[in-house]
């Protein structure tokens, strides 16, 4: 390439432009180390650990010269202990910022700083906190003269750097200036060369694309000898495979919810289908029942959706928060239990005793991600019997626990959980499904997600047969993750002396150690007969539960004689244990509550306790008087059909200023108030009846429970100001309804 005299020195001045630019750039980042140098001695960090340095010098003089009783006693001494407890959190939260200048991962200073501060509190042990102040005072100097001696090699290291770099570059602009010449001259004889080499890379580049793998673009990217511009092509190839891949992920992800979601969605459907002609024939008590089965079909659905379309509109990658767990657990159990309930399969629960209250991640990704593992692995196999097991281990880091979600297939339900626990489980060949990493991707805020498939021979003993060799296979499901609290089980089955009748030896296990772990006493009966023996001492318990699953009895003529004898008895309770509604239908008359299986302990426990408190108010149902404000005809009819199974008689009017009118002429204890209807809605209609009771001086003001289908706070805040006195949601349930008005006749005994 030939190149005039004007164009070399245009060249050259260029060339030198740029270099000078480069060493004013080195000279602006000299400038701006040495701000930050300053800003980083004056920062919170800094000034937070001399602060804290001070005052714990300070509490140690004070207790040094604090030697009388007077002196003490007194407030002083307490107020530096709480300066330093609150300099110690300001230190820990200034050093949680700015974690590239100090680390407190493994650090026992301050917690055993804290520790004594509270070990103070509260044993007022003055010698004992000075002794333990003199020998962490050392630590904490050295502490602060360290982060005083990182900052400052920091910034001598930094601008070192920047004069070898500035050095550098001026060796290197002058020693390219001075070679320009050279080049200029040799540039043309060396064009045509180049001009092949290039021709030559290009053809061999092309020979490579034509058959690379992913791991080959790996290799060659870790190699130092890969020419810069190779690099960035492979770079950007390897960013292309991860898109491909990504998007093959959220391809499977979306096949894989279409196709169960349309298969949940149509078992609901048949379910609701079916349950509304059947009450529409019938008007007998198994509406209730089928009731039950609907709702929970309709509820089923609507989580579904609701979870599918967070889903869809980002779910997985949205930003985490706080998932409380066991709400999270109780939603994947009703899915499983309708899941297997399709299959004419038993399914049962177990949870650990150490479980957490609530773990940091996205509760939409984790629902799906053990959603599908789960019924996947239920599809997969056709034992009769299932086992959903849930408990805790030692993760890999401290701060966070390993979560075990164990389901196992069971040929019998005869073992306990003993003998699935000690069976001699052996790792079984990856079976087809989803895999770890799909998983993991989804998920968020999990370091770890580990599945595994098992298998055990085991020998089955059954009743009146001959011991035999049976398989067992178990889905072992392992994620690491963050717990923010755990759940402490209350002992709120104090002093409750229960009777189990189950011939299932899985639910014997689980129910009395369940039960158990709440504090109650409880006695297993096998068979019917057993029971009618127990007779002469029925008093002894609060309560007896049966299972649907008892073989060689009539479920419903055995309730009902059972019903019958308890009837002298004034204190116990008869419980059916359900697993599926079908066996209810003709028997819930004669049981005070029934509880449908799988349990899940923290909502069985209240519930449980509840039934057996409850006492027989025929007396004052009575005397209070109903109103039921609704302009929804089915939900009218629906309520009034709640209250009369609990013995209460309502009247009903279609809207609010019906509502007024009734309350002038005839008046209600309770009213049960839509919030929003057509013409006076019942926040007005609200206002109007506490106004009047306002004018007339009323003793006992109506119960106004306000009745809505939104869920806004705004929407709830707006009927508590009205004068309403509770408000619930919309559609109407049974428990709800009933613990509202044992609310209310509560406090009317106590006015």
């Amino acid at each position: 390439m030939k190149l005039s005299r004007k164009a070399l020195i245009r060249f050259i001045v260029i060339f030198m432009t740029i270099g000078i630019a480069c060493q004013m750039a080195i000279g602006l980042q000299w400038h701006s180390q040495t701000t930050e140098y300053n800003q980083a001695l004056s920062s919170e960090l800094v000034t937070s650990s001399h602060r804290l340095n001070h005052t714990a010098q300070g509490l140690i003089n004070t207790l040094k010269s604090c030697r009388t009783t007077e002196c003490l006693a007194g407030t002083v001494i307490d107020t530096q202990a709480n300066t330093l407890q609150q300099d110690i959190k300001r230190f820990k939260h200034a050093a949680s910022m700015e974690k590239t200048t100090i680390s407190l991962v493994g650090n026992t200073l301050y917690p055993q700083l804290e520790l004594a501060l509270v070990r103070f509190n509260t044993e007022r042990d003055h010698q004992q906190l000075l002794q333990t102040m003199l020998q962490l005072l050392p630590q904490l100097q050295t502490t602060q003269q360290n982060l005083a001696a990182t900052i400052n090699n920091d910034f001598h290291q930094s601008q070192q750097t920047l004069f070898y770099r500035a050095l550098v570059v001026f060796l290197i602009f002058g020693l390219i200036l001075s070679a320009l010449l050279l080049l200029l001259v040799t540039a043309s004889k060396q064009k045509g060369r180049q001009s092949d080499h290039a021709q030559s890379d290009v053809n061999e580049l092309a020979n490579q694309l034509e058959s690379i793998s992913v791991n080959e673009i790996t290799d060659l990217l870790n190699d130092i000898s890969t020419p810069p511009a190779q690099r960035r092509i492979f770079a950007n190839l390897s960013t292309m495979y991860q898109d491909v891949e990504q998007q093959k992920r959220n391809a499977d992800l979306y096949r894989q919810l279409y196709t169960l979601i349309g298969y949940e969605i149509r078992g609901m459907t048949n379910t609701i289908q079916g349950g509304v002609r059947l009450i529409a024939q019938e008007a007998g008590e198994n509406g209730a029942v089928l009731a039950r089965d609907i709702t929970l079909a309709t509820n089923t659905l609507s989580e579904l959706a609701d979870n599918y379309n967070r889903l869809i509109s980002g779910g997985n990658s949205a930003s985490a928060g706080n998932v409380t767990f066991l709400p999270l657990m109780s939603e994947l159990l009703v899915h499983l239990s309708a899941k297997t309930q399709h299959s004419q399969r038993h399914l049962e629960c177990h949870l650990g005793s150490n479980l957490p209250g609530e773990i940091e991640g996205n509760p939409t990704s984790l629902f799906w991600v053990l959603f599908l593992q789960l019924s996947n692995a239920i599809s997969a196999q056709n034992e009769p019997y299932i086992l959903f097991h849930i408990n805790t281990e030692s993760a890999d880091e401290v701060e966070q626990s390993r979560i075990i979600f164990e389901i196992v297939f069971l040929p019998s339900n005869s073992l306990n959980l003993l003998d699935i626990k000690n069976a001699n489980w052996q790792m079984l060949e990856e079976k087809s499904g989803i895999n770890d990493e799909w998983s993991k991707a989804i998920l968020s805020k999990v370091t770890r997600f580990e599945s595994t498939w098992l298998k055990s021979e085991i020998t089955l003993n059954d009743n009146d047969q001959q011991p035999q060799q049976a398989n067992m296979q178990k889905l072992r499901i392992g994620i690491d993750i963050t717990p923010k609290s755990f759940h402490q089980a209350e002992r709120s089955l104090e002093n409750k002396h229960l009777m189990i009748c189950t011939d299932s030896q899985l639910q014997i296990d689980i129910m009395s150690k369940m039960l158990a772990r709440y504090g109650a006493t409880v006695e297993i009966i096998r068979s019917a007969n057993d029971i009618f023996k127990s007779l002469n001492r029925i008093n002894d318990f609060d309560g007896i539960i049966i299972t649907d699953t008892i073989k060689g009895i009539q479920l419903k003529s055995f309730c009902k004689t059972l019903h019958s004898r308890l009837k002298k008895s004034n204190k116990t309770k008869l419980f059916l244990a359900a697993s599926e509604s079908s066996t209810v239908q003709d028997t819930h008359e004669f049981v005070d509550r029934v509880f449908f299986t799988p349990f899940i302990p923290h909502e069985l426990v209240p519930n449980l306790t509840e039934a057996m408190q409850a006492t027989e108010e025929a007396d004052e149902q009575t005397q209070n008087a109903f109103l039921i404000v609704e302009d929804d005809k089915v939900q009218q009819f629906l309520l009034k059909k709640l209250l009369s199974k609990q013995g209460y008689d309502a009247h009903t009017v279609n809207d609010g200023a019906q509502a007024v009118e009734y309350m002038k002429e005839h008046g209600a204890d309770i009213v049960f108030m839509d919030c929003i209807m057509p013409g006076m809605g019942g926040i007005e209609a609200t206002k109007l009846i506490r106004q009047r009771e306002q004018d007339l001086d009323v003793y006992h003001p109506a119960t106004i429970i306000g009745a809505t289908a939104l869920t806004s706070a705004s929407e709830h805040k707006s009927c508590i100001e009205a004068g309403m006195d509770y408000v619930i949601s919309k559609p109407y349930k049974n428990d709800e309804i009933i613990k509202v008005i044992k609310k209310y006749m509560a406090i009317k005994k106590i006015c």
